[in-house]
């Protein structure tokens, strides 16, 4: 069983490595040609009619826009497999090269200039990289990658016009951009996840996963997202990634930890929380504020919804008996929290459901996070 986790893992590395790297070239070196694929319908050209008939045509801005960052789509993926690549600061040096090289096509054969605050802190993060002990080079990358990456969701449209002043809020040139910013904004976490992890195992295995609640919400939210055959080969990859990590016992201080501290308050908070919540749910008692009526546009009380709460309240009682009582392993709950993580957050991105149940809704993720830091804490370096 070792010697297949061991090679699930490896076929699992292998497989991100080529959907990385052969996978996306196409985006970066065929951008014009794979850009009506990936966003569907999009507009090609802007004509206007001229005097005495005839009309001039110009790309417009929204293919532009949607091309340039398909090219820093490539790049970020690249950034990313350096580390599935190579080892230490070669990695990291590497990885930067990518982004350097994204940048320096832009500038160079596009006359487009990257944001200034990106490029120094290129700059900055090489140089620690170089100079710095490693420890510190590391924490400049991770760092680097943090920043970036809530910078391209939290203000992607800053971003955009630094390099392309004519965008507009609420255009389909800010949407399209905004898109591919989370693509870029998840290879930078995927990156800082890596170079974090003690292990290359858990930092393939949690990648896979934050890559997979975005696929799910590019395919099934905004209609769009990669070729089909780079969709089941993330997926394959992802279930290799999974097999050696997640059905691996965890260390004794490991399992300690976890039942000392996320696993018995969990227990209570769903126990004398969540419990009751879906009870009344279940006879058509919608909570103010916090109830799915209120919560989700969506949500009707019918039928199938009484099923679906009442098993809800029915499971919970029991998973939060056992989780208080110690029966639930560490192992258990952390499996269960990774893919809870992955459905809330697919709800959560529903045009359907309200800015305070998104809000709501990261509840389940606060113990995912402290899942995952008990996990990396206590995991020896490889």
């Amino acid at each position: 069983r070792a010697h297949l986790s061991a090679l699930c893992t490896m076929q699992a590395k292998y497989g991100s490595i080529l959907y990385n790297t052969v996978g996306v070239l196409p985006f970066g070196l065929m951008s014009a040609e794979m850009l009506p694929e990936v966003w569907k319908g999009i507009a090609t050209e802007t004509c206007k009619s001229r005097f005495g008939g005839g009309k001039t045509c110009t790309e417009a801005l929204e293919f532009t826009v949607g091309k340039i960052y398909l090219q820093v789509i490539c790049g970020s993926a690249l950034f990313y497999a350096m580390h599935l690549l190579l080892e230490g600061k070669s990695a990291l040096l590497a990885s930067m090269a990518m982004l350097i090289g994204t940048m320096g096509k832009h500038i160079l054969v596009d006359d487009l200039m990257p944001p200034p605050p990106v490029m120094a802190m290129v700059a900055l993060t090489v140089a620690l990289i170089l100079l710095a002990p490693a420890a510190w080079g590391r924490r400049a990358y991770i760092g680097f990658c943090v920043v970036n990456a809530a910078t391209f969701l939290l203000d992607p449209l800053t971003v955009i016009t630094d390099s392309f002043p004519a965008v507009e809020a609420g255009s389909p040139a800010a949407e399209i951009g905004t898109f591919e910013f989370e693509v870029v904004a998840l290879y930078f976490l995927c990156a800082a996840v890596t170079v974090a992890s003690p292990s290359k195992a858990y930092g393939l295995a949690y990648s896979c996963q934050m890559g997979c609640a975005l696929l799910l919400k590019h395919i099934l939210v905004n209609k769009s997202g990669p070729p089909a055959p780079m969709v089941a080969l993330y997926a394959v990859t992802s279930m290799g990634a999974w097999y050696e990590v997640g059905w691996a016992d965890f260390p004794k201080p490991l399992e300690d930890a976890m039942q000392a501290g996320p696993i018995v308050l969990h227990g209570l908070i769903v126990f004398f929380f969540v419990v009751p919540y879906f009870a009344l749910e279940t006879v058509g008692i919608s909570l103010p504020y916090v109830g799915l009526a209120h919560v989700d546009e969506s949500y009707t009380h019918g039928g199938s919804t009484l099923l679906m709460t009442g098993m809800l309240a029915i499971f919970s009682a029991m998973t939060s008996y056992d989780e208080m009582a110690g029966c639930t392993s560490a192992k258990v709950f952390a499996a269960h929290h990774y893919f809870l993580s992955l459905v809330v957050f697919f709800w959560q991105v529903q045009p359907t459901t309200t800015a305070f149940g998104a809000a709501l809704g990261s509840v389940p993720h606060l113990f995912t996070a402290w899942t995952c830091y008990l996990v990396l804490s206590k995991t020896k370096q490889d």
